[in-house]
């Protein structure tokens, strides 16, 4: 059985207190390969997305997995869960954008922190270094040595991650619905 390391981190948004749940779990990278399948979430992006093909580390842009994790043998992962009821001072029809937003940037921020000199950070998101993407402009990526890929982009079914591994279930806003809970994931790979 996988152990799931969990706890509360506080952080500050606009004067207030967030607490953010924060759920890590490690694993052989050989037990996350049968949630990647490039084939189908690559379309997802292909067809819904407004950053494929139009950054370095969005598809199809965005390398294989197994060749670019060849170097290690562990994964781990990393889950941000944020109330959103913590965001009630924000109009309503901001709260879920900007709590997912907050969650994101702190997972983000902590991944990169705690990235190992011998490890690599998988982001919690398309990479946002710079306001537009060199790739539009047929230049090569500015800084190459920051960019980041993401769980996503490698063709991960990050919905089934999340339920299959740290027994959590992905919650969605809607049009007039505020989601429980945001949730953002990433990890970095180790030797």
């Amino acid at each position: 059985m996988i152990e799931v390391k969990t706890d509360t981190i506080v952080k500050h948004y606009k004067n207030q207190k967030i607490k953010i749940e924060r759920k890590v779990l490690e694993i052989s990278k050989s037990e996350i390969l049968h949630f990647l399948n490039k084939e189908e979430f690559n379309s997802n992006c292909r067809n819904a997305c407004p950053n494929h093909n139009r950054k370095w580390t969005c598809p199809p842009n965005c390398p294989n997995f197994e060749d670019y994790s060849e170097s290690y043998s562990k994964i781990q992962l990393f889950l941000f869960v944020t109330s959103t009821k913590q965001f009630d001072f924000l109009p309503e029809e901001e709260c879920s954008l900007e709590a997912y937003n907050f969650t994101k940037e702190e997972l983000q921020s902590y991944l990169r922190i705690n990235e190992p000199v011998d490890g690599k950070m998988i982001a919690a998101n398309s990479c946002e270094i710079c306001t537009t993407c060199s790739i539009i402009k047929g230049k090569s990526c500015y800084f190459p040595v920051k960019m980041r890929y993401n769980l996503v982009a490698f063709g991960f079914n990050v919905g089934k991650i999340l339920t299959d591994l740290f027994k959590h279930e992905l919650k969605w806003a809607a049009k007039n619905i505020i989601p429980e809970y945001v949730s953002s994931v990433g990890a970095i790979l180790k030797k």
